[in-house]
């Protein structure tokens, strides 16, 4: 059996068993999502981000999960509205998001493996959708931890992200999207 056809079962079987706990239509909590198959960012199994992004509310179910390379650094972006990776070729394409998506970006050089990264060595930012990057906040301290990581194909794993008083976590599994641009 090849690898992809074992990568297959086993998703479907993991996908089948969410669906089951979760009454077969994903979980209602505000704060979770909709655990679907990874499809041009839509959120696979266990993505999902927690917490109070300062006067942006709670955190939003996450609709999309994606990652890019740009000058020597790899991006994650969470979303709370659809993201593709053509969006994310256009330069500066935060402010053509729909105003009020919650956009959490995790920021760190190199490309991504199965570590742990200090923050403010690499960032946990988020940012209001329908304007400038100027209006991103930027984490004080923290941590990503990568528990999967390819170069230029997929990245998962989790982050703690402390804003003042807020803490922001959340988990993640990234795809990757050629010639992107950050927000």
């Amino acid at each position: 059996m090849t690898y992809e056809k074992l990568a297959i079962i086993l998703s479907t079987i993991l996908l089948a068993a969410n669906a089951a706990a979760c009454g077969g239509g994903g979980s209602t909590d505000d704060t979770s999502n909709d655990d679907s198959l990874i499809v041009n960012g839509d959120v696979p199994p266990g993505t999902a981000i927690h917490g109070t992004l300062g006067t942006l509310g709670a955190a939003q179910p996450t609709a999309s999960s994606l990652m890019i390379s740009n000058s020597g650094e790899t991006l994650i972006y969470l979303s709370s509205d659809p993201l593709t990776c053509d969006q994310l070729t256009v330069s500066r394409w935060l402010g053509a998001t729909t105003a009020g998506t919650q956009v959490v970006e995790l920021v760190f050089s190199g490309t991504p493996s199965v570590t742990t990264l200090p923050v403010p060595d690499a960032e946990v930012n988020y940012a209001p959708g329908g304007m400038s990057s100027s209006h991103e906040l930027s984490a004080d301290s923290g941590s990503i931890t990568f528990t999967a990581a390819t170069a230029n194909t997929s990245a998962a794993g989790d982050f703690h992200a402390k804003y003042g008083s807020n803490l922001v976590t959340g988990t993640f599994h990234a795809t990757f999207c050629a010639n992107g641009q950050g927000f």
